[in-house]
């Protein structure tokens, strides 16, 4: 009797498993599929660096405060009583704006404001600069509009959320000095949103979007 060889192909298609174990596999094989993925995907995002603020979306949800101990407001110059009037052919350089009014500042009228100054490190320059402005505090109460959300916004079109439970207990600022000089364009000039020297209350990766620089205009977040 002559014997024919089997290929191992034939072979494998000869074993026949049970339906129910052959599903039983596949969902198997499924769920350790999709888990993979999950992993993978929770990893990408842990280890992406955090975008610079001018290419984040303006819709980014506020974040949720992490004050535990506030930061002192140490003023370099409280400012003048009364807000003077902007010199002939001096620029508009700020805008606060709420529902039915709007206030324009020239720089002049700016550096009349309470001010402070303090150093920290510009996270997307990656440079330090002794930076001098003005609270954003003092901002919102000239604006009518303290103990709100704040919404800066930028020339580029940028518009970001600041939390008033931040601002309000932290000396953030807008300044307008960097290094004893009117901040250039070329380091986020001429005005920008600068925070306090506290990596670990504000990790740059979480509070990157509060640095808005090219600043034109803050508002009430509705």
């Amino acid at each position: 009797m002559t014997r024919h060889k089997v290929a191992p192909c034939q072979m494998a298609s000869a074993v026949v498993k049970p339906k129910g174990r052959l599903l039983r596999w596949s969902a198997a094989a499924l769920i350790m599929t999709v888990g993979l993925s999950a992993v993978g995907s929770v990893a990408f995002s842990q280890n992406a660096p955090s975008l610079p603020a001018s290419r984040q979306a303006a819709s980014i949800p506020a974040l949720p405060s992490t004050n535990s101990s506030p930061l002192p407001f140490r003023y370099l110059r409280f400012g003048k009583a009364a807000l003077p009037a902007p010199k002939p052919g001096e620029r508009v350089m700020l805008t606060l704006e709420s529902p039915g009014h709007s206030l324009k500042l020239t720089r002049g009228q700016l550096l009349a404001l309470p001010t402070m100054r303090y150093t920290t490190e510009q996270p997307q320059l990656h440079r330090t600069f002794t930076y001098e402005g003005v609270p954003l505090r003092d901002l919102a109460r000239l604006g009518g509009f303290v103990g709100k959300d704040l919404r800066v916004y930028a020339s580029n079109g940028f518009m970001t959320v600041i939390r008033a439970s931040d601002y309000l207990s932290t000396p953030m600022m807008l300044a307008y000095v960097a290094g004893g000089k009117p901040i250039s364009v070329l380091d986020k000039g001429p005005l920008t949103v600068v925070l306090p020297p506290d990596a670990t209350q504000f990790p740059a990766r979480l509070y990157s979007r509060y640095w808005v620089w090219y600043a034109v205009k803050i508002s009430p977040a509705p």
